[in-house]
C-alpha cells in the first residue's frame, strides 16, 4: 500500500509547482497584499477555468497525472465535530440563504483539489511573520486561511526571531486551473517556505542540509500536523530524513514520527510523501470539515446556480515523433489554445518525449459527506523537548 500510493502521490505532486517570487518592487509583493475583500454581492462570474497570463519560465515543466486521495473512505474513525453551521437546515433554507446573500452560508470547497472550484474564499491577508508572494491567487477557504495563520502563528510564538514565511499560491479567487499546477482549484492547497538558518532566506529557495533550519522547520510542520486538519504535506525525501532525525533528537515519540513520514503498516497512511521539486517549497493539503461539507449540504443550491457543473480537470500525454498539438487536442476533445495555456507554450511546437497537461472538461458531480480523521497527535508527554526548544 505505501508504495504504490507513494508512487501515485509522486506522480500527482509532480504538476506542483510553486510560485517564483515576483521582483522587489512587483505590486505583488507583500506590502501589497490586500486585507480579505467581501465576495461581490452581484451574480458572480463562472468559476475560473483558464489559468492566469502570467508565464513562469523558471519552473519545472514536469507534471504528470493528478492524484485526489479519498477522503471519503479514511484509515480511522472520523473525529468529534462541533455542528456545521448549516446543520438542521433544509435545502429550501439554505437556498434562501443564498439568494439573499452567498456569502453568508460560508466558504465552499467545491469537487477535487485537480479539479474543482472556490466560493466565497477569502485572501490571505498581509501579517506578522508571512510575506505573501502572489495576493491575486492567494485565496483559500476560511478554514485553509485560518489553519496558515495559526500554524505560523505557533512557530513565531516559539521562535520569535524568525524570518517570514514565504506564502506562494493557494488558489485563484473563484478557484479552478492555475498554471502551472495541477491542484491548487479548490481552495485547500498552499505552498510555503522552509525556514533557513542564514540570512539569505527567499520564496523559491532550495533547501539543503546546510541551510535548511530544522528547528524552526519541524516546529512548523509539527503544528500543522498537531493544529490543523492536514491530508498531506508533500517535503523532498532528503529533507523528510533531516527533519525526522531531528524530530528524534528533540525527543519526539518514535513511532509517532514514523507515522508520519512512513505511515503505519496496516493501519495508517503516511502524511507526508515526497514528491519531485519540493526541495524548495513545501506542499500542504487540508481538509476542510466546515467547507468540503458545505458542497455538499448546498449542492442542489449551487446547481442550480450554474456552480456545479464542471471544472478543469487534466490528463498528461507524453508526446510521440510525429505527433502536434492539433492532434493532440483531437484525440482529447479540447483546443491547441488550451493546451497551450495549460502549458505555457508560446507557439504550436511540442518535443518528442515531453510531458504535457491535457486539459478537459470534468463533471464535478454531487460531493460525498467527507469523514475527517482525527489529527494525528504525539503520545502524551512526548516531544517536550521540543516544545521548549528556543
Amino acid at each position: 500500500m505505501r508504495g504504490a500510493l507513494s508512487t501515485a502521490l509522486a506522480i500527482w505532486a509532480a504538476g506542483c509547482v510553486a510560485t517564483p517570487a515576483p521582483p522587489a518592487n512587483s505590486p505583488n509583493s507583500a506590502s501589497a497584499a490586500s486585507a480579505p475583500a467581501a465576495p461581490p454581492s452581484a451574480p458572480p462570474a463562472p468559476l475560473a477555468t483558464h489559468a492566469p497570463s502570467h508565464e513562469h519560465e523558471d519552473e519545472p515543466d514536469d507534471g504528470e497525472e493528478p492524484l485526489d486521495p479519498d477522503p471519503a473512505a479514511p484509515e480511522v474513525e472520523p473525529q468529534p465535530r462541533a455542528p456545521h453551521p448549516l446543520e438542521g437546515k433544509s435545502a429550501r433554507e439554505i437556498a434562501a440563504d443564498f439568494a439573499r446573500d452567498e456569502a453568508s452560508i460560508g466558504s465552499i470547497s467545491l469537487g477535487r483539489p485537480s479539479a474543482g472550484g472556490l466560493l466565497n474564499g477569502v485572501q490571505m491577508p498581509r501579517g506578522s511573520g508571512w510575506t505573501v508572494m502572489d495576493p491575486a491567487h492567494a485565496w483559500g477557504t476560511r478554514e485553509t486561511v485560518d489553519y496558515l495563520i495559526k500554524a505560523i502563528t505557533l512557530v513565531r510564538t516559539r521562535f520569535p526571531d524568525s524570518h517570514d514565511v514565504y506564502v506562494g499560491h493557494i488558489s485563484a479567487r473563484r478557484g479552478g486551473a492555475l498554471r502551472p499546477h495541477v491542484s491548487h482549484q479548490a481552495g485547500r492547497d498552499v505552498d510555503l517556505s522552509y525556514f533557513y538558518n542564514d540570512d539569505s532566506a527567499r520564496w523559491y529557495r532550495r533547501a539543503t542540509e546546510a541551510n535548511l533550519d530544522r528547528a524552526r522547520t519541524w516546529a512548523f510542520v509539527r503544528a500543522l500536523v498537531t493544529d490543523t486538519d492536514v491530508e498531506l504535506i508533500l517535503i523532498d525525501r532528503a529533507l523528510q530524513g533531516l527533519l525526522s532525525e531531528h524530530a528524534l533528537s528533540v525527543g519526539e515519540d518514535p513511532a509517532w514520527v514514523q507515522s508520519l513520514f512512513r505511515g503505519t503498516p496496516g493501519a495508517q497512511r503516511p502524511l507526508i510523501f515526497h514528491a519531485k521539486g519540493h526541495a524548495t517549497h513545501l506542499h500542504v493539503r487540508f481538509y476542510n470539515p466546515i467547507a468540503q461539507e458545505t458542497a455538499s449540504r448546498a449542492h442542489q443550491t449551487l446547481a442550480a446556480h450554474g456552480y456545479a457543473n464542471a471544472a478543469t480537470a487534466f490528463a498528461t500525454h507524453r508526446a510521440r515523433p510525429g505527433e502536434t498539438l492539433g492532434m493532440l487536442a483531437k484525440k482529447y476533445g479540447t483546443t491547441v489554445r488550451e493546451i497551450q495555456l495549460a502549458n505555457g507554450l508560446k507557439n504550436t511546437r511540442i518535443r518528442t518525449k515531453q510531458v504535457y497537461r491535457i486539459p478537459r472538461r470534468d463533471t464535478l458531480g454531487r460531493p460525498v459527506l467527507v469523514r475527517i480523521p482525527p489529527r494525528r497527535l504525539p503520545p502524551s508527554g512526548a516531544g517536550k523537548s521540543a516544545a521548549r526548544e528556543p
